[in-house]
This record gives structure tokens, C-alpha cells and sequence, in this order.
């Protein structure tokens, strides 16, 4: 284990955290990822952790012959680090969530070392045949990441990134997430890394939207609806304070999860989802 400062927690790891906890009581996966749906996998329930099986084959099928080391950055509770060490390869992780870093270390005791840390602000004493970050690109600085990596890889190293980025131009709305991709490429383009693999599989993923749709159209909302008729019917002047005090949250969770964006379709629209390979 290597342990950091203190610091403060921010509302990403809050949020993946809560995302780890939910998923395990509910969904029966620990995995914090969309799934990767192939046109004969039916998008519900009971397939979601085929699908995230799927979206994990996707990374492990994609790294290049003779890497025995890994640094998996953004490890979440370590389900793709458990898959890297079964399948042979020299994994240790980076966290910079103590509960989600407890997690990883419960589940694979001594088979990986936890970096609790930032990538960014990672201190690394030796060297990886591969970076790897699995969904969690979005949540580091590119040019720091990128000027980072040459340090964190051998010679000739690789990095792989599975990842959705926004397209050029539609901004942050409705569907939050992702750094704008033309501007990954501008960034990508001043490193001297030679690209091996760029796999467009946004059509796949996106199918985790969908499932994430009907998930809000048949419980969310009406829980959310029958909740608060009981509340206004039981306390109409509190709730009619707590709705003006709350206004503008309560606006932002209406748009983000009640409005209908949430889809597999504006997905589509929206982002790019990709499989990138890149040796130095």
C-alpha cells in the first residue's frame, strides 16, 4: 500500500463510491463501467454483467503481446485489475478513493499494490510495460496525464485508453462526461506516441444508456413521483419550503435523470466511445 497526504474528497469519488455500493446491492456487480453489448446480447438486467464482461475482453484483447506490467489507473473496486492478475500480468493500482483503494486491497490481498493517489500527482519509483485507464481518462488533466506517461512506461511502453470523449461542439449537456475529443487529439498530437489501435465501439456501449432509461422510467421516477405525493399530502408547507430552497438542485437532478436524455441514442449523438492504443 502507498499512502498519500490527506486531502479532500471530491464528488467524484463520492459519487463512484456510492455508484460501488448501489451496484453491489441492487445489480449484483461491483464493476463501476457500461457494458459493451453485442448486437445478440438483449439489453436488461440479467445481462449486465455479461455486458461488463464483454467491455472487459475488450481492454484484455487489446494488449499487445509481451507486457507482463501494469498500472491500472482509476481501478474503481477492482474488478479489471482481478481479471489482469488471473490472466498473468504484474498489476498495481492507482486510487485516490480510500474506500474504493480498502476494496481493491480486500479483494486481491497481495496481488496488486494500491497507489492512493491522483495520477497526476503520482510518484512512481519504477516503471510499467503498460498505463492503463479504463474509464477513468475522463477524470485526469490531459496534457499532465500525457506528459506523465513517458515516466510511467519502459521504453517503447504502451498506453491504452478505454473511454467515451464528447464530440467537438455539444458541450456538457444534456449528457455530462468525457473530455471534448478534438481537443484529446490536439493534445495527443504534440506527444511523440505512434497509435496502434483506434476502435470506435460507442454503438455497443451506448446500449448501457438504454438500460439505464428504463431503469428511471419504471422505478426511479415512479418512487420518485409516490414519494412525493405521500410527503405533500403529509407536509405540504415543508415540503413547499424545501422545494424553494432546493430550486436550483432539484432543477439540475430533473434535467439530468427525468428529461429523457438519458438514452442510448443521444449517447450516440453525443460521444464517442473508444479503444485506443498508443506505444511511445
Amino acid at each position: 500500500m502507498h499512502n498519500t497526504d490527506s486531502k479532500k474528497i471530491s464528488p467524484n469519488e463520492i459519487g463512484l463510491e456510492i455508484g460501488m455500493v448501489l451496484s453491489r446491492f441492487f445489480l449484483n456487480t461491483e464493476h463501476l463501467h457500461f457494458g459493451y453489448w453485442p448486437d445478440d446480447l438483449s439489453v436488461d438486467l440479467e445481462n449486465l454483467k455479461k455486458a461488463q464482461d464483454c467491455h472487459s475482453d475488450q481492454i484484455l484483447n487489446s494488449i499487445p503481446n509481451g507486457v507482463k506490467t501494469v498500472l491500472d489507473v482509476g481501478s474503481g473496486s477492482g474488478g479489471l485489475a482481478e481479471k489482469l492478475v488471473n490472466n498473468g500480468y504484474n498489476v498495481d493500482c492507482v486510487s485516490p478513493s480510500d474506500y474504493l483503494s480498502d476494496a481493491i486491497e480486500g479483494k486481491l490481498k497481495n496481488s496488486v499494490s494500491v497507489y492512493r493517489s491522483t495520477f497526476e500527482k503520482l510518484k512512481l519509483n519504477k516503471k510499467y510495460d503498460i498505463v492503463i485507464f479504463s474509464e477513468s481518462f475522463q477524470y485526469v488533466n490531459i496534457k499532465k496525464s500525457l506528459k506523465k506517461i513517458p515516466h510511467a512506461v519502459h521504453d517503447k511502453g504502451h498506453l491504452l485508453i478505454c473511454d467515451f470523449f464528447r464530440q467537438p461542439g455539444t458541450g456538457t449537456k444534456p449528457l455530462g462526461g468525457g473530455h471534448d475529443w478534438k481537443v484529446f487529439q490536439d493534445s495527443l498530437a504534440s506527444c511523440s506516441f505512434t497509435e496502434l489501435v483506434n476502435k470506435d465501439i460507442t454503438k455497443e456501449t451506448a446500449r448501457t444508456y438504454d438500460l439505464i432509461s428504463q431503469i428511471i422510467n419504471e422505478v426511479a421516477d415512479p418512487v420518485r413521483s409516490l414519494s412525493a405525493k405521500y410527503l405533500d399530502s403529509q407536509y405540504p408547507k415543508g415540503m413547499k419550503l424545501l422545494r424553494w430552497y432546493f430550486d436550483k438542485k432539484i432543477k439540475r437532478i430533473n434535467r439530468i435523470y427525468f428529461s429523457g436524455n438519458m438514452t442510448g441514442e443521444m449517447f450516440n449523438k453525443l460521444k464517442t466511445y473508444r479503444v485506443l492504443l498508443y506505444r511511445l
